[in-house]
């Protein structure tokens, strides 16, 4: 069996919220890792499981804050 090597995805939020964003995602159990990258910024970068990204895109598009996903 092949393990599942997972995605990174890298998003901006108000700085003042990344703690209230990492207590949401947390609330999603397993759904996503969340790492702070640059807090005043408010960049961080969520990994997760490559068949989580559905599930993921839709937690992030109905969150109370804006969510902007950084593309490569």
């Amino acid at each position: 069996m092949e393990k599942d090597q997972g995605e990174t995805l890298v998003c901006r939020v108000a700085p003042r919220d990344i703690d209230l964003f990492n207590k949401l995602l947390e609330g999603y159990d397993n759904l996503a890792l969340v790492t702070t990258l640059d807090s005043s910024l408010g960049r961080i970068a969520l990994r997760f499981a490559a068949a989580a990204r559905k599930d993921l895109l839709a937690v992030l598009h109905c969150l109370p804050m804006p969510v902007a996903i950084e593309t490569a």
